[in-house]
């Protein structure tokens, strides 16, 4: 924590929220796996521990509806709807159902990018939407793992609880948020990289501890969890050779994370990868 005291006192604007953040928002999916003509849909309503992950870093929540195979909300889903942060266009495709479903996902998100570029993101994994008929191109993008440095609440903490952490930590949560959508630019035009690696790096790290640090204030049963933050911007560009001070899969140690967090055998780290972009659907 001494590298951040330090900057603290010669960089003014260090650890201040930018004003103009903005709202980001993320395509949401009840846990569901498709192949070819195959859907397996684990659920029928959105996973409540990815939901409260959701729910906790980003602000408006879209979850396609169809007519021609529709998928109910629960009790989760009806107070974020009531609560004006998850809204359900509809996007019904007939034909075979799971390319339809498949298709609704893709096409919210495209449309609410082009809408709102930069702002919007789509949930995939194996508690969300996993499409295994290539849509991804590899090589298109970067990503940036985050490894055990997140308080996550659990996935019985009641939402309103989640809704009035996020007003009274805004500043914690967005600063975590800027430093990681930030990263990849502001290195990218660096004249020396590996100084401003080191930088930024240490930057996401205080962020994750000052979130460590307030989420110790929480009533209610926390763990510590990964975050994935992808950007579209070709690996080529971004990481191109050990020679620039990084490579591919290296893992950095978040010190003042681990420290706060302060778990048995866990250590908390940030990873750079090539990631996957969308192809056109």
């Amino acid at each position: 924590m001494g590298e951040a005291r330090r900057r603290k006192e010669s960089d003014p604007n260090f650890g201040r929220v930018p004003k103009d953040v903005g709202q980001r928002g993320l395509v949401v999916s009840p846990p569901i796996e498709i192949e070819g003509t195959r859907l397996l849909a684990k659920s029928s309503n959105l996973d409540p521990q990815e939901l409260r992950f959701a729910l906790l870093f980003w602000d408006k929540l879209v979850w396609p509806s169809s007519r021609a195979i529709h998928f109910a909300s629960g009790p989760d889903e009806l107070f974020l709807e009531g609560a004006k942060i998850l809204s359900r266009p509809e996007y019904t495709f007939y034909g075979d159902g799971a390319q339809g479903i498949a298709r609704s996902q893709f096409e919210a998100y495209q449309d609410l990018e082009k809408s709102e570029p930069g702002v919007w993101a789509l949930s995939q994994g194996e508690n969300s939407f996993l499409f295994k008929d290539g849509n991804a191109v590899e090589g298109q993008g970067s990503l940036i793992e985050l490894h055990r440095a997140i308080p996550i609440p659990k996935h019985d903490v009641p939402l309103a609880e989640i809704l009035e952490f996020k007003l009274r930590r805004r500043d914690e949560l967005v600063l975590l948020r800027h430093h990681l959508e930030s990263f990849v630019s502001e290195i990218e035009g660096a004249v020396d990289r590996q100084l401003d690696l080191n930088r930024r790096i240490g930057e996401i790290d205080s962020a994750c501890a000052n979130l460590l640090i307030v989420g110790k204030e929480w009533q209610f049963p926390v763990y510590l969890s990964n975050l994935k933050a992808s950007f579209n911007l070709s690996p080529g560009k971004f990481l191109p050779a050990v020679g620039f001070g990084w490579k591919v899969g290296e893992r950095y140690g978040l010190g003042a994370a681990a420290a706060v967090a302060a778990t048995a055998g866990m250590v908390s780290t940030l990873e750079i990868k090539a990631d996957f972009g969308l192809r056109s659907f």
